[in-house]
This record gives structure tokens, C-alpha cells and sequence, in this order.
């Protein structure tokens, strides 16, 4: 009789996954300057003055939005599972505060943040886990601060191989557009949502949608 394989354990491979791709993503995610992200980005900086403080869970290589918040003069706090990646921010983004972390796992005093955004990133949580951030999201914002991330749009978990050629397999964790909404309300005490939008962005020769949320802790 074979043995069983022990199981997977979601986020420490998705960690390992960005750790062995981190060059290979820099190069494949740093040239999306035409994404919703980059609209909404230009929106919030509108709102946000220099000198405001913001936190970014999952940041990446750091480019182009942690180079963006900086260059815009915001206190940047950036966050991200995998060492790698913060390596690279670190190299890119001198002048952001990193920290290699699992985003639930991070503590703040409540009202710490002017902003806090979260590109790409939620949806590598578990689906028990993102409401519960969500929740910590909330808690970490000004009266007044904004809130800007993406969920995935699928009913459904994902798990794939061979990702950008990581051996670790990569996971992402959907709701479904309703169960991102029911978080939404569920979780997001305090927050008044301003725009709840599924867009449809084309990645090369691919349509990905992904589902947007910005919103405003309510004075």
C-alpha cells in the first residue's frame, strides 16, 4: 500500500511559490500599467495628501504601486508572505517600510492608517480567513480613511501547478461575487462602500475579472 501524502498547506505554498518565481513575476507583473488597479490608484491618490500613511498587504517586487505611493510622498507600510518578494521591494522601494509577514497574522493599533490597500492578494486567503481581514482592514483605518482591494470573482478554489514555472503549487480562494459582497457587509463594520465593481482585464492572450471594492470608514 502507498503513503499518504501529507497535506498542503495553502498559504506556506503560496509563499514558497512567489519565493521561487520572484524574478520571473517582476518581470511578468511590473508592465500592467492600463489595469483597473492603475485607475483606481490615481483615484485614492487624489484623496490621499502627502505625508499619509498607508499599508499595502501583498506588495510584491514593490512595482509599480509601493513606488507609486511613495513617489506621491505617502508613509508607506508594505507587507508580504514571501521573503523574496520583499527582497526585491526593498531593492526597488528603498523608501517604504517592508515587512515579510502573513497579512492575518500582523497587529496594528486601531485607526493606524490613512489607507489600506490590498491588490491581488485577499483572494490567496482561505475563504474563512478574508472576512476575518476584512475586519482587521476596518479596524486599522482613520474615520475617514480609504479602502481599496480586489477579490477573486470565482465560486471556487483554485490550485495550480507549474505556475510561472514555481514548483509549489499556487492556490486562490473565491466566494463568488454575492459571498464577496455578503463579507463586504458582514465584516466591513463602519466602512461605506463607493464602488463595487467586476472588471475584466486582459492579461496577454487571457480575460481575467476580478472584483473591486472602494470604500470609506464612515466619521
Amino acid at each position: 500500500m502507498g503513503t499518504a501524502q501529507p497535506a498542503v498547506d495553502p498559504k506556506d505554498s503560496v509563499r514558497q511559490a512567489y519565493d521561487q518565481v520572484a524574478d520571473a513575476y517582476f518581470d511578468w507583473a511590473t508592465p500592467r500599467p492600463t489595469t483597473t488597479r492603475a485607475s483606481y490608484i490615481d483615484r485614492l491618490l487624489k484623496e490621499l495628501k502627502p505625508g499619509a500613511s498607508i499599508l499595502e498587504l501583498g506588495c510584491g517586487p514593490g512595482v509599480p504601486c509601493t513606488q507609486q505611493f511613495i513617489s506621491h510622498g505617502l508613509q508607506v507600510t508594505a507587507v508580504d508572505i514571501s521573503i523574496a518578494q520583499i527582497e526585491l521591494a526593498r531593492k526597488h522601494v528603498p523608501g517604504a517600510t517592508f515587512l515579510h509577514a502573513d497579512m492575518t497574522e500582523l497587529f496594528f493599533p486601531d485607526k493606524s492608517f490613512d489607507a489600506v490597500v490590498a491588490f491581488y492578494s485577499i483572494f490567496h486567503l482561505p475563504k474563512e480567513e478574508q472576512g476575518i481581514m476584512i475586519r482587521k482592514i476596518s479596524g486599522w483605518l482613520k474615520e475617514g480613511g480609504w479602502m481599496l482591494l480586489n477579490f477573486s470573482t470565482n465560486d471556487e478554489d483554485v490550485r495550480r501547478a507549474g505556475w510561472l514555472g514555481a514548483t509549489a503549487e499556487m492556490f486562490h480562494f473565491g466566494l463568488g461575487v454575492e459571498g464577496n459582497r455578503a463579507v463586504m457587509a458582514k465584516d466591513g463594520a463602519g466602512l461605506k462602500i463607493l464602488e463595487d465593481e467586476v472588471a475584466v482585464e486582459v492579461v496577454g492572450r487571457f480575460e481575467e475579472r476580478f472584483h473591486w471594492f472602494l470604500a470609506v470608514k464612515e466619521k
